[in-house]
C-alpha cells in the first residue's frame, strides 16, 4: 500500500506562522517565553529525529494540534483565554477553563503518537498497547506537573502563577492529571482503529 503524503512541511510551515503571530504583543512576556519554549522545542525534537522515525500523518496532525493549543496559551497565559472567559460568563463559574481543556486535549492528542511509538518500537499488541498508551500519557502529565513545580519555584510570584493557572484550586494539579487520563481514553476510543490502519502504511 502507498504511503499517504507526508503533512509534515505544511504542519511545520503552519506551526512557525502561528508562533510569530502569538509573538505580537503576549499578555504576559515572562510567561510567554516559558510556555512558548514546548511547542518549539516540541517541533525541534521532531525536525531532529525525522530520519529516524517518521510519524504516521495522523500522528503528526495530532501533535501539531497540540501544539497549536500551547501556543494559544502562551499567548493570553492558560488562564485568559477570551473564548473560555466567554463561556465562564454566559454558563457560569469561577474559573476559565482553558486550561482544563488543554489538558484534556493532551491526553486526546499525543495518545496515539505515543501508541505508535509503542507498536513500532515494541511487541505490544491490543490490550496491553493500548493500556501502556494510556499509562504512558499519565506518566508524562504527572511528570509535567512536577517540572511546573520546579519552574515555578524559580520564576517569579506573579510568573509563576500565571504558569501554573491554577486559579486558586488547591486540586488543580491532581484534576488536570484527571484530566489528561480521560483524554487518553477517549483517544484510544475514538482513534485506535483509524490508526491501525494508519500504520499498515509504515508496516
Amino acid at each position: 500500500m502507498a504511503q499517504r503524503p507526508d503533512p509534515f512541511p505544511q504542519l511545520g510551515l503552519a506551526l512557525a506562522i502561528a508562533v510569530a503571530i502569538s509573538a505580537i504583543a503576549p499578555y504576559d512576556p515572562k510567561d510567554y517565553a516559558i510556555e512558548i519554549a514546548v511547542p518549539v522545542a516540541g517541533f525541534a525534537a521532531l525536525l531532529a529525529t525525522r530520519r529516524r522515525f517518521r510519524f504516521t500523518p495522523l500522528s503528526y496532525t495530532m501533535l501539531f494540534c497540540e501544539s497549536l493549543l500551547l501556543v494559544v496559551g502562551a499567548h493570553y497565559t492558560h488562564e485568559r483565554v477570551p473564548l473560555f472567559d466567554w463561556i465562564r460568563d454566559n454558563i457560569g463559574g469561577a474559573r476559565n477553563h482553558y486550561d482544563r481543556f488543554a489538558h484534556f486535549s493532551v491526553g486526546l492528542l499525543l495518545v496515539i503518537p505515543f501508541r505508535e511509538v509503542l507498536h513500532r518500537r515494541t511487541a505490544l499488541r491490543g490490550g496491553w498497547l493500548n493500556g501502556l498508551s494510556a499509562t504512558g500519557v499519565l506518566a508524562f502529565a504527572g511528570f509535567y506537573e512536577i517540572t511546573e513545580w520546579w519552574i515555578a519555584v524559580l520564576a517569579s510570584p506573579e510568573t509563576a502563577e500565571a504558569y501554573l493557572g491554577s486559579q486558586g484550586d488547591p486540586w488543580d494539579a491532581q484534576k488536570d492529571m484527571l484530566m489528561d487520563t480521560l483524554g487518553a481514553l477517549s483517544g484510544l476510543a475514538l482513534l485506535a482503529a483509524r490508526h491501525d490502519r494508519a500504520l499498515e502504511d509504515v508496516a
